[in-house]
């Protein structure tokens, strides 16, 4: 087989598609899994949301708990180097524009890469909901998390109403039936800080 140019670049680019399938295995089997496991019972539909504080990019604490009782929280697990992610923000910007004014918080929550890196991600795409860096992955194991993305929503009353692990399109529709249904039950209060 005699080799060509083109033939060394189907090669090449062969190469780097299985370095970089074998490093996205890795980060999702090997490093989200580190530092213990946590009951998977956690991230069930029903069980109450564990609490966590965090500054988001813009430097602004995010206390899940001082959101109960007036606001739904969506949480979203996610990477820059996760394709399902990226895929999934557009569809998360949309809900977050479309039910900011009925008392749903967005809040999006970058798993193990420096902080600067989402912040230039998110700026460059144009994304304008919440957005915490959380680094050592303590807050996902509080959920659970153990692929991403993740989608969770925690409703006023603290507890988890909806999970989702992946990413299809149609999943937006649920996802906004689901926001219509939780903010019709309570609406917001306008006093409350977002």
């Amino acid at each position: 087989m005699k080799l060509n140019t083109r033939n060394i670049v189907w090669v090449f680019l062969g190469i780097l598609f299985a370095l970089g399938s074998l490093w996205i295995h890795y980060q999702i089997k090997v490093e989200m899994p580190r530092g213990g496991s946590p009951d998977p019972g956690q991230f069930q539909v029903g069980n109450e949301a564990p609490d966590f504080s965090a500054p988001d990019l813009r430097g602004r604490e995010v206390v899940l708990s001082e959101l109960q009782g007036h606001k739904v929280v969506v949480l979203d697990f996610w990477a820059t180097w996760c394709g399902p992610c990226l895929r999934a923000m557009p569809d998360l910007e949309e809900v977050h524009r479309e039910f900011a004014e009925r008392g749903v918080v967005v809040v999006a929550l970058n798993l193990g890469e420096d902080p600067e890196r989402a912040r230039s991600f998110i700026k460059r795409q144009g994304y304008t909901f919440r957005v915490v860096a959380d680094q050592d992955r303590a807050i996902a194991e509080r959920f659970g998390v153990r692929a991403i993305p993740t989608l969770v929503v925690v409703g006023t009353d603290g507890r988890i109403a909806w999970t989702r692990v992946g990413y299809e399109p149609n999943e937006a529709r649920e996802l906004r039936a689901l926001l219509d249904q939780l903010t019709e039950e309570r609406p917001s209060s306008g006093s409350a800080a977002s």
